[in-house]
């Protein structure tokens, strides 16, 4: 076993609440006392500066990168490694950098005209009408996409205690929903503001 296979091991021990298997090159090393609850095979591990940076930021793109497998129930895994959380490395400074590494306009600019502006046929494709482009809410099992986001936003009002005549300003309002519903149920104005063209 090499150093960084060493170390990763050692890091991941931190996290023995509840008995898992860490697979690593076909390797199994048990963590935590007692039968194991759920394995987790790293197909690669994460870069040491990624997990000392954010560890749920490391570890959650890993897995989104298919670098991490979990071997039995997802979501008791997910509860562990959740649980505890006061164990997860988080260097705020370095993470600030990552999460705000567009430091000029122009930069920004670039980067929301890359993503947003590659027509908006593609994002009709898997977004409901209200082309709203984050989570919705689902208040039933059975509502639609579109359903979820219409109680999104008016949840979101509700909150804002509108009324006629107001002017609702949204920094980056993406296609503008939340302003148009804004406007028809409350009567208020709406002002967008998006660096995108096609938005």
């Amino acid at each position: 076993m090499n150093l960084v296979d060493h170390e990763f091991i050692k890091y991941m021990s931190r996290f023995d609440d509840c008995p898992f298997t860490l697979v690593l090159h076909g390797e199994r090393h048990q963590i935590g006392e007692g039968e194991p609850a759920f394995s987790v095979v790293f197909r690669q591990i994460p870069k040491v500066k990624e997990l000392m940076t954010s560890t749920s930021l490391a570890l959650g793109e890993a897995y989104m990168d298919g670098d991490i497998q979990v071997e039995g129930e997802l979501y008791p895994a997910l509860r562990h490694f959740m649980g505890q959380m006061g164990k997860f490395s988080t260097d705020t400074k370095a993470l600030g950098k990552l999460m705000f590494s567009s430091v000029s306009k122009r930069n920004q600019k670039k980067e929301v005209c890359s993503h947003y502006d590659i027509g908006n046929d593609f994002y009709r494709l898997w977004l409901d009408e209200t082309l709203s482009y984050s989570c919705g809410y689902f208040k039933r099992e059975e509502d639609t996409l579109y359903e979820a986001q219409c109680n999104k936003a008016d949840r979101i009002l509700k909150k804002l205690y509108l009324k006629e005549g107001m002017t609702v300003c949204d920094i980056g309002c993406g296609w503008g929903f939340l302003l148009l519903r804004a406007a028809k149920k409350y009567k208020v104005r709406g002002v967008g503001i998006t660096l995108s063209r096609e938005q």
